[in-house]
């Protein structure tokens, strides 16, 4: 009998070794193919983001003197971007995700975003570049991309862009087509926000309070 629940005892302690050993491995697997490529995207901004995804907004100082805010969800991690030519085991510099921009007329606009991150272990200090698609209920012109480019620099995001305002008037329509008349500099500092701040902060804008 003492010999029998000893060796039903050792038998469940190799069993409880090897069960632990495969979470171990499972583990580790996942940290290699989730993770390693890109650590900054579960830290973007300073903040933890186990999904890869940060929401930020900010105004836009446009020098065609419009008033506009723009908000941006980002995604970056090789999961959400799987299939990007940046983005494979030994690392992942791609952002994907949407944009909205809204004007003191009360336009919105919904745009395509994609983008890179020159980073590995944290946002903080990395060049990023991001650009605007498509858009709806209004389209960019054919082949049109507003351009952002800047540095983070702890919890913010600068940016600057020289094509906005060939895309954007200063009522806050968006031109049919673009004309080298219209560049501008158009400066925005993106911080950690939620798509309802974001909503009352373009109701506030749209009605001058």
């Amino acid at each position: 009998m003492r010999a029998s629940r000893s060796s039903s005892s050792s038998g469940k302690q190799r069993r409880r070794h090897v069960l632990l050993r495969l979470i171990l491995i499972l583990f580790v697997v996942l940290f290699i193919v989730y993770v390693f490529p890109s650590p900054w995207a579960f830290h973007m901004g300073g903040k933890f983001s186990p999904l890869g995804e940060w929401d930020g907004y900010g105004r836009v100082r446009a020098s065609n003197g419009g008033g506009y805010l723009l908000f941006t969800h980002l995604r970056g991690g090789i999961v959400n971007n799987h299939g990007q030519p940046s983005c494979h085991l030994f690392g992942c510099e791609a952002l994907t995700g949407s944009a909205e921009v809204c004007a003191g007329g009360g336009q919105r606009y919904t745009f395509a975003l994609t983008g890179t991150v020159h980073g590995w272990y944290t946002t903080n200090g990395s060049r990023t570049t991001i650009g605007l698609t498509g858009g709806t209920p209004a389209s960019l012109p054919r082949g049109t991309v507003v351009a952002f480019h800047g540095v983070w620099k702890g919890p913010a995001l600068p940016l600057a862009s020289n094509s906005f305002t060939e895309v954007f008037t200063p009522a806050g329509d968006i031109r049919k087509t673009t004309s080298a008349a219209n560049t501008g500099t158009a400066l925005v500092v993106l911080r950690n926000g939620s798509q309802t701040s974001f909503d009352q902060a373009c109701n506030a804008l749209a009605t001058g309070r």
